[in-house]
């Protein structure tokens, strides 16, 4: 059997309950204690379940839309025009389906490669930026279709939006660890990583053990945001083992913490892990946004988190390497495995 319907969760409703629904409206309005009512929601989010959903988050909804309507477009174009754009060492272009396993995963041992496509982008930075022309790793350029128009425009709007949306919200988390509202923002400063991550996850005809669309996984991130629209697949282990589809609540966004939270809390926060099955028989897209600190930013638990009783359990690590050591465990083509990827992809074209 599955494993998500093997340890599928008794009590749906309950398990609703777990996930809160968090009100950032008076903060950014800038209502007096709003930071601090705020950082109690977000530290019991944290330590209890790893995932909250964010309300009066500020972005359109109209902007949603777009993107979603432009990530529908660029999967319908046709695969050789994918394939121009193939991912790069920077995990930037196409990812086609069969090309990428959750090989870092500790949560559960992935056997078959995910069956889902992606487009990523991060900051459109042009030809003449420094880092650019530095060549250094996770500073590049983003790869765009030639003939879709405004796909680039949608796409880069909506990571413009939620780059901004996450930088309001990391305060908050500074404020749930006992940490100064600026503690974070100097690692986020001149460029933080940023992915958006545009997916695309076909019906799966057949449910097969240990077949997935992504595999149980945490994510490597400070934070992620997901956009979902109503066909349902994604599942949350909870802490008791079950597995739990969370469900779509309107103008909400649903926010988890990656493992670089986890690091900096000394694991005082969770990284809960998630996958996707699309057994719907249609479709499935969904938007997932990454935030995460500038490569350069080192990462290591902080001061409120750590005492003689609970040493820290992670050396400081500079970001980009744990982001590239990510990279070789879960995509084929940073192993060098682009043939073995062009391989599956023409036989499945076939």
């Amino acid at each position: 059997m599955h494993l998500f319907k093997e340890l599928r969760v008794k009590d749906f409703e309950a398990a609703a309950a777990k996930i809160p629904v968090i009100d950032y409206g008076p903060y950014f309005a800038g209502e007096p204690g709003a930071l601090q009512r705020l950082g109690a929601e977000v530290r019991h989010a944290c330590e209890s379940i790893g995932f909250f959903y964010i309300y009066n988050h500020g972005v359109p909804q109209g902007l949603i839309d777009r993107t979603f309507a432009a990530a529908r477009r660029f999967h319908a174009i046709p695969m050789e025009q994918k394939l121009a754009l193939k991912l790069n060492e920077n995990n930037i272009g196409y990812l086609p389906i069969n090309a990428s396993v959750q090989g870092a995963s500790t949560v559960h041992k992935a056997t078959k490669p995910n069956q889902n496509e992606s487009f990523f982008c991060s900051h459109d930075r042009g030809a003449d930026h420094p880092d650019v022309l530095a060549g250094i790793s996770l500073r590049g350029r983003n790869q765009w279709p030639s003939d879709l128009p405004g796909f680039r425009e949608d796409a880069m709007a909506y990571a413009n939006a939620l780059d901004a949306l996450c930088n309001r919200m990391i305060p908050a988390f500074a404020a749930a660890l006992d940490l100064p509202a600026d503690y974070f923002a100097p690692l986020f400063a001149n460029e933080a990583h940023i992915t958006l991550r545009m997916l695309h996850y076909p019906p799966q005809a057949t449910v097969e053990d240990n077949q997935f669309g992504q595999a149980p996984h945490t994510d490597n991130s400070f934070m992620t945001v997901l956009a979902r629209h109503d066909v349902p697949g994604l599942a949350v282990r909870l802490i008791s083992g079950e597995w739990f589809a969370p469900p779509l609540i309107p103008g909400t966004l649903l926010v988890n913490l990656g493992n670089m939270m986890r690091r900096f809390s000394n694991d005082r926060f969770l990284s809960t892990p998630h996958g996707v099955l699309n057994e719907s028989g249609i479709d499935r897209y969904s938007l997932a946004y990454f935030h995460s600190p500038n490569p350069d930013a080192i990462i290591a638990p902080v001061a409120t988190c750590v005492s003689a009783d609970n040493p820290p359990k992670y050396p400081p690590t500079v970001y980009r390497d744990l982001v590239l050591a990510f990279y070789r465990a879960n995509y084929f083509h940073q192993r060098g495995h682009e043939s073995e990827v062009a391989r599956k992809v023409g036989a499945a074209a076939e």
